[in-house]
Formats: structure tokens, sequence, C-alpha cells
């Protein structure tokens, strides 16, 4: 069975990009390095580890108000996550607050998916939707923006310029 913690603690996940073919470099476009909740609280967090950058902790209620935690990657396009204290399905909606207050966060706009909603996490403490990450409150849904400076940033628009 395979460790779940390293040896100073830390939560470890596994990086699925490991079974891309050998000898291939894969550097990240954009790395989400901070992030805050409406409040202006730092929700990145040190104790879980994404191909050597810390992740983006959420606190998460279910349908049925159940709570936990999503801890998500800071790198845009990969949709690795990790549940803590909660079983989580796809399809399934989520309300997604701040893990420190409790904050709700507010919504940019309705997804393209059946029933989510892109929820904006700011990218500066002093809470702006101009500079900001998008991410629908679906979980299994991949639609996840960038808006950097009022403009929309996708991941089609970043594999391009690669």
């Amino acid at each position: 069975m395979t460790e779940r913690f390293d040896s100073r603690g830390f939560l470890i996940i596994p990086d699925p990009r490991e079974h891309k073919k050998a000898g291939a470099i894969l550097k990240p476009v954009a790395v989400v390095e901070h992030c805050y909740c409406p409040q202006g609280h730092d929700i990145i967090w040190e104790n879980a580890d994404f191909n050597g950058y810390p992740g983006i902790r959420l606190l998460v209620e279910n349908q049925d108000h159940k709570r936990g935690f999503v801890i998500l990657s800071p790198i845009f396009g990969d949709h690795t996550r990790v549940a803590l204290d909660i079983k989580i399905r796809e399809g399934e909606k989520l309300r997604l607050l701040c893990p420190i207050c409790e904050a709700g966060f507010p919504v940019l706009k309705k997804c393209e998916c059946e029933n989510g909603e892109l929820r904006v996490i700011s990218l500066k403490k002093d809470f702006s939707y101009s500079d900001a990450i998008a991410i629908c409150d679906i979980v299994g849904c991949f639609s996840s923006f960038i808006v950097k400076a009022g403009d929309l940033i996708t991941q089609s628009m970043i594999e391009a310029i690669q």
C-alpha cells in the first residue's frame, strides 16, 4: 500500500503526468502562488505538494451538509485534487468556502456544464474580480479560468502560446 504522508508529515499527492513519455520535460505555464478568499485569507496550503508547489485548500460542503476539505493543484490545467474528511462524487455540486473564515466565494458566471457556477478566487489580498481564478463548483467539471487584468485567459489560449 502506498504511503499517504512523507517523513515530514506532508500529504503525498501522486503526479499523473509521471506516466507521460520518459524524458519529456513538463513545465507549468501558470502556477497560483497565492490566492485569497473575499475576506483576504490566503488559502494556499503548504502541507500539500503538487509537483513542488503547495496546493489550494478549500472547505467544501455537499448537498447533505457534510463538510471536508478539497486540495486543488495550483498548476493551471492540472486537475489533480485530493478530498480530506469528505467523500465527493462526480457531478455533485459543492459549496466552496474559505477554510479559515468560512466565507463563500462569489459567482463569476454560470458554467457551461449543466448546473455549475464559476466561483471567483482572488489573486490579490484586496479581493479582485479582475485578477482572479475561477473554478466550477461541480465535482469533475474541468472549467477553470484565469482572469488577469480583466482579460479572460483559458486553457486553450495557454496551450496555443507554448
